[in-house]
């Protein structure tokens, strides 16, 4: 598309045919004058009606012409004036604007590094748990068994060590749960999809009363891990967001990596509940949550949408390029 805006030499230029077109205009109006002799015929004319004073007429064209000229000339400053302010409006605009896009490159850059910060925060505690916690709840619950194998005369002894041994398996329950939520289990080594079942799975164990419809369709080489860890938390994020506040019934997710090119391939995660669907003006909540999910698809050039769904519910997409 071609550029609306004139440079200054095209302005200069277009000054110059105007100027010429209406020097020429005057010199054809002047030999056209000439040759048809239109003063006496003006004058002529004029005379048959000298009751009307017509003769009078030329004086009050030129002072319309006169005034036509001011007019214009008045309106002309205007429009400068209107011009200049437009212009002095546009330039704090985009100043502005800049200003902006800078504060939302910041933001972003600030969600990046507390979603960085959390993931961090999240291997360090999960690494704590198993090296920490789990190591001596399975130390505990070791001692326990052996305790509860030696013959003793006091009932009550034993029903006091079979207590602790159950309150350290069910610790090591739960520690093993919030292990997996912590830290995806063998993302790096298992692969995403198998990763991803074993968060289905986990998951409908919590909440067996949904209707899970899964289709997962990943060529696990083509994707690397911080793509991988972003579809698993994305996923993770939304069931949590699902259980929450949607009051669904139906879930479907589909996962599919596809081969666009030879030389570019991506990855597409949708997630369809049948619930109550969100509150437009409140989009996202103000949560990091989904926001921090954003920002990462975001900065692995990735394309993140989250919409109502038809005729009910709310459907969560996006895609990566891998």
């Amino acid at each position: 598309m071609m550029s609306t805006k004139l440079s200054l030499a095209d302005k200069k230029n277009r000054g110059k045919i105007d100027l010429a077109i209406i020097v020429t205009a005057s010199l054809l109006t002047y030999f056209i004058a000439g040759s048809f002799d239109l003063a006496e015929r003006w004058i002529n004319w004029a005379a048959l009606g000298e009751f009307y004073q017509l003769d009078e007429i030329i004086f009050v064209l030129l002072v319309l012409s006169s005034g036509l000229m001011w007019f214009g000339r008045r309106r002309y400053i205007e429009l400068q004036e209107t011009l200049k302010r437009n212009l002095e409006i546009k330039t704090k605009l985009e100043l502005q604007n800049a200003d902006n896009a800078k504060l939302l490159l910041q933001n972003r850059a600030l969600i990046k590094h507390i979603t960085q910060v959390r993931e961090a925060e999240r291997n360090h505690l999960a690494s704590e748990l198993h090296d920490v916690f789990g190591q001596y709840l399975a130390a505990i619950d070791v001692n326990a068994s052996v305790a509860i194998k030696y013959q003793t005369e006091d009932p009550k002894l034993q029903a006091i060590i079979k207590t602790i041994q159950d309150s350290a398996s069910y610790l090591r329950n739960v520690t093993r749960s919030q292990l997996r939520s912590l830290k995806p289990p063998g993302l790096e080594t298992v692969g995403l999809s198998a990763a991803i079942e074993d968060l289905i799975s986990q998951w409908l164990v919590s909440f067996p009363n949904y209707d899970m419809n899964i289709n997962i369709e990943v060529d696990d080489n083509l994707v690397d891990y911080d793509t991988a860890l972003t579809i698993y938390r994305c996923l993770q994020e939304a069931l949590t967001n699902i259980t929450r506040h949607a009051e669904a019934h139906k879930i479907h997710i589909d996962l599919v990596t596809q081969n666009k090119s030879h030389q570019r391939s991506d990855i597409s995660l949708t997630i369809r509940d049948d619930g109550t669907g969100f509150d437009p003006n409140e989009g996202m909540g103000k949560g990091l949550g989904l926001i921090g999910i954003r920002e990462r698809v975001n900065s692995l050039h990735g394309q993140f949408n989250l919409h109502h769904a038809e005729p009910t519910g709310s459907v969560l997409a996006l895609n990566i390029p891998l």
